[in-house]
């Protein structure tokens, strides 16, 4: 098992891939900054995490709104809009020709009702100020069930009818559950006769989605979406059956914390689930729409991220030799 400082230092540059693959959005001329929330929904209070980005000529100094050392259970620190900051991580800058990208992700939490509003964020660049759009996140609501109302007026009573008709349907739902017992009971003696397939084992079943989707070719903005949709999907399945973690439930960087805490999944098998998973977020939460080739890394890195963690589990699970008893040496 490793340290959380060590995750921590690992965390920020799996995060820089994430980023730039945002930039993808739109082009980088000049000086501009932008913001992705990367979450679809949120609830009240929950904290999830929104990234900014500013591109600017090489030489320029950048300075992201600060996050002030302090307890975050102590109450708000930096606002933007309508959601809070607690946390600030600095990303490893991107130079691309004449443009450098400097980026930053925030953990942030919302407590509005309905919609809240992210943003803008203000961006230092030398002595400018370059602001962000805003975005906003749709936030759930905890109050479920229908609205109180008044119990109806009671009215005159109703004549009985002829209790004829209810004896003739009553016989014929009693024969119709009799006949349904009987075929159901047929039908469990045929099942138990029939054993049921084998469930294919975690790592079998992952290869052979990820061969299904290398066969795929998505054309459409909503095709690209569906297919990385279905990849992030694949490798989260894969981590829960094989290492019986809530991989499905679980955001990209509580996940990341549950493996850096398995003993049985190396620092290498981490780092290359997070090179698979962190791009998909993009996709499913930010609209990012990435090309056919980007597609085809996102799906070996998918893969890659499979087999790592399979080594290191068959290599953990594998039966140690015991040691040889030492021959006596005579006194």
């Amino acid at each position: 098992m490793r340290g959380e400082e060590a995750w921590g230092t690992r965390e920020g540059g799996r995060l820089g891939g994430v980023v730039a693959l945002a930039l993808m959005a739109g082009a980088a001329s000049g000086q501009e900054a932008r913001l992705h929330v990367l979450a679809d929904s949120v609830s009240i209070g929950e904290r999830f995490e929104i990234a900014v980005a500013v591109d600017h000529a090489p030489g320029a100094q950048v300075a992201f709104p600060a996050v002030p050392l302090a307890d975050p259970e102590a109450g708000p620190l930096v606002a933007f809009g309508d959601v809070e900051a607690f946390d600030l991580r600095r990303l490893p800058p991107e130079i691309r020709g004449d443009v450098r990208t400097d980026s930053a992700v925030y953990t942030v939490a919302a407590f509005a009702v309905d919609e809240a509003v992210v943003g803008p964020v203000e961006v230092a660049v030398d002595s400018a100020r370059v602001q962000t759009a805003a975005a906003s996140v749709p936030v759930r609501s905890e109050l479920t069930g229908p609205p109180p109302h008044e119990p109806a007026p009671l009215g005159p009573p109703d004549d009985f009818p002829s209790p004829v008709a209810l004896w003739a349907v009553t016989g014929l739902v009693a024969l119709a559950l009799l006949g349904g017992a009987v075929w159901g009971l047929v039908q469990t003696l045929r099942a138990r006769e029939t054993p049921a397939p084998a469930r294919q084992p975690p790592y079998p079943a992952a290869r052979a989605r990820l061969e299904a989707l290398d066969a795929e070719a998505p054309q459409t903005p909503e095709a690209v979406e569906a297919h990385v949709v279905a990849l992030r999907g694949v490798v989260r399945v894969f981590l829960a059956r094989r290492l019986g973690v809530a991989a499905r439930e679980a955001t990209t960087a509580e996940l990341m914390g549950l493996l850096a805490a398995d003993a049985r999944v190396s620092e290498g098998a981490t780092e290359a689930v997070g090179t698979a998973l962190q791009p998909t977020d993009l996709v499913a939460f930010a609209r990012v729409r990435p090309p056919a080739e980007v597609v085809a890394q996102m799906r070996a890195a998918a893969r890659s991220a499979v087999d790592a963690v399979e080594r290191d589990v068959r290599a953990a699970e594998a039966p140690r030799p015991e040691a040889e008893p030492s021959p006596s040496v005579p006194a």
